[in-house]
């Protein structure tokens, strides 16, 4: 994350109106299909056959009708999809904790797509699914594709809908260097919530991932979470890291730390029940039964809440490490700077949701490049 470079965004194509006679053909030609697609689905109704060959003979027919029409006609993409697996014992608080992302999904466009079938054994369907969600994305047009992908897991309930998870993702000027968002606690990486982008990038960590297991299995050797371990031992590894942010954990993965304790408050995003042992159902059918309510007090407009001051000072200050860090590879001979760089990079890299350290570690850069208190850093 030290270089922060402004993103050259291609020019979107300026095509030139259809004249009126081939406006008219294509419209005519959809009008044409689409009394063809309805024609069917009487024909097939009349024959009895099933609801479910009926359901999916009307999809895929509504489907070649969408790809018919012109792109310009077919509603945009939402920049960000929802991923999660729920299978195995049926669960009914996991399927409620489920459902509160649908309001959400609602008003911001999301797609939500749920594992409900086990991939492969052990741990690895998550990263399997995840693989596999971004290879579609990566194989539709580049204008039909989602930008990220959030995992969020099914212990996981989604209290404030008014929040965009937009807000949480890079800006312009630095988007093309973050291809990996999370979250830290005390045991390191949490992966019950992350963002991860649309990217060959992505595709080749993943891929890393799942291979961890035959080509690095020390790994996996103490671990209790070990599709975790992997995902942070691939995270932290040289190849990977550059592309990998932090944010503050209270923003978008904040824990019900016990029966009563949640670590951020009212207009938050959502609650993660992690590790809570006995507490656990406990809270998530007290949080379910007041997200249901009428009068919820959860739901708050985004403009009441502290993010959009909380995330601009984040990525200012990433901004600001950077320009420094630019300066500073101008001075590295001067003694103190080099190492003092190194840090700040470290910082940066693994601690950027941490304010403190990131002043702590440009203030230590400042000092050894003789930058004095108030010095602008161009």
């Amino acid at each position: 994350m030290h270089q922060l470079k402004v993103r050259q965004r291609r020019r979107p194509v300026i095509r030139c109106s259809l004249v009126r006679a081939g406006t008219f053909l294509r419209i005519r030609n959809i009008a044409i299909f689409a009394t063809i697609v309805v024609a069917l689905f009487l024909l097939l109704h009349s024959f009895s056959i099933g609801p479910t060959e009926i359901e999916h003979t009307t999809r895929e027919s509504l489907q070649a009708i969408n790809n018919f029409a012109p792109a310009s006609w077919r509603a945009p993409r939402a920049k960000v999809t929802k991923v999660t697996a729920l299978f195995g014992e049926e669960n009914e608080l996991y399927e409620a904790a489920i459902r509160t992302h649908d309001e959400h999904n609602r008003l911001h466009g999301y797609e939500m797509k749920i594992l409900r079938e086990k991939i492969v054994s052990s741990f690895w369907s998550k990263p399997a699914y995840l693989l596999a969600t971004l290879v579609d994305e990566l194989a539709k047009p580049e204008g039909l594709r989602t930008e990220w992908i959030m995992w969020t897991g099914p212990d996981i309930i989604l209290l404030n809908p008014q929040i965009p998870l937009e807000v949480f993702l890079p800006p312009e000027d630095l988007d093309d260097q973050v291809h990996f968002i999370g979250t830290h606690d005390h045991h390191g990486l949490n992966t019950g919530v992350f963002f991860v982008r649309v990217h060959e990038w992505s595709v080749k960590m993943l891929i890393e991932v799942l291979a961890t297991p035959k080509s690095s299995p020390a790994v996996l050797e103490h671990a209790y979470e070990k599709d975790k371990a992997v995902l942070e031992e691939v995270l932290t590894h040289p190849d990977w890291r550059e592309y990998v942010l932090y944010q503050p954990r209270p923003w978008w993965n904040a824990y019900q730390l016990d029966a009563t304790e949640y670590e951020s408050g009212r207009g938050a995003l959502l609650v993660h029940f992690h590790g809570l042992e006995g507490d656990k159902w406990s809270s998530m059918s007290r949080y379910l039964e007041e997200v249901g309510s009428s009068n919820s007090t959860w739901s708050v407009p985004l403009a009441m809440t502290n993010y959009e001051g909380e995330v601009s000072d984040y990525w200012d200050r990433l901004r600001k490490a950077g320009h420094l860090l630019d300066k500073a590879e101008r001075n590295l001979k001067e003694e103190g700077v080099e190492e003092a760089a190194l840090h700040l990079v470290d910082i940066a890299q693994y601690e950027a949701d941490m304010e403190g350290g990131m002043h702590d570690a440009m203030d230590g850069l400042k000092a050894a490049m003789g930058i004095t208190e108030g010095e602008k850093v161009i």
